[in-house]
């Protein structure tokens, strides 16, 4: 093989195998890297530009809803994912203090946990973005913008996912 062939080929691998890699799509969970170098599970609400999403962290309130560029997305998330603790600035917003519990240690659900919901007969995927008390929880729908996130009665979640 001649030098400048073997360039030709260089080139296409640089430039043409990075991009066959499979596009990420709305509804996807995937990691983002937040704060600190640290991988956080999201789900992208929606496409905001050729390289851009809108991303909702799991367990998270919506307020800390994002644009992401493509370079911040690490790959699909596999199976189960455990909770990083929040980021300070999280805690901090919150007003708790660093290391603070909250309502969910005596709650059947706890803040990131993936359930399905019933809503009007149907049963949708959700994540618990808060644990208001022992018995309600607000759900971020999956796939769905952060209007649709509400306050549901633990008798109203059919169980994990």
């Amino acid at each position: 093989m001649t030098p400048s062939r073997r360039r030709v080929l260089g080139l296409i691998f640089t430039f043409a195998v990075p991009a066959c890699k499979k596009p990420y799509r709305v509804g996807e969970h995937v990691w983002v890297e937040w704060e600190e170098g640290k991988l956080y599970p999201a789900y992208i609400l929606e496409r905001t530009g050729n390289a851009r999403f809108r991303v909702h962290y799991d367990g998270y309130d919506p307020k800390w809803d994002e644009d992401v560029t493509l370079d911040r997305i690490r790959g699909r998330v596999e199976g189960d994912t455990t909770p990083l603790p929040p980021p300070e600035k999280v805690l901090r917003a919150a007003g708790k203090p660093l290391g603070s519990g909250t309502a969910s240690q005596v709650a059947q659900y706890q803040l990131g946990d993936r359930v399905k919901v019933r809503w009007r007969g149907s049963t949708y995927s959700a994540t618990v973005v808060e644990v208001v008390d022992r018995d309600h929880f607000q759900v971020h729908y999956d796939g769905h913008e952060s209007a649709w996130d509400e306050v549901v009665h633990r008798d109203r979640i059919v169980g994990r996912r």
